[in-house]
């Protein structure tokens, strides 16, 4: 995790009340974070935790699903 920032799934995504909706074939990193940013920054989501949420995603670029659910709510409808 990025910055020791432990977050875990167990009890649901770190910021719930922010929903991303994923449909259709799977974007690339850039796009995915950017969605999931955007989404965050409409929730009023602070600066700070952007670039964590960045930085932890970066981290895990090969396997993004799970930190953008450990991040916010996705729906896969």
């Amino acid at each position: 995790m990025a910055n020791g920032n432990a977050i875990s799934i167990d009890n649901g995504p770190k910021y719930s009340r922010v929903k991303v909706q994923v449909t259709g074939p799977h974007a690339g990193f850039l796009s995915t974070v950017a969605v999931v940013q955007a989404a965050m920054r409409r929730a009023g989501v602070p600066l700070q935790e952007l670039s964590n949420f960045y930085a932890d995603a970066a981290e895990e670029n090969e396997n993004l699903l799970p930190t953008c659910l450990r991040w916010v709510d996705v729906d896969f409808g």
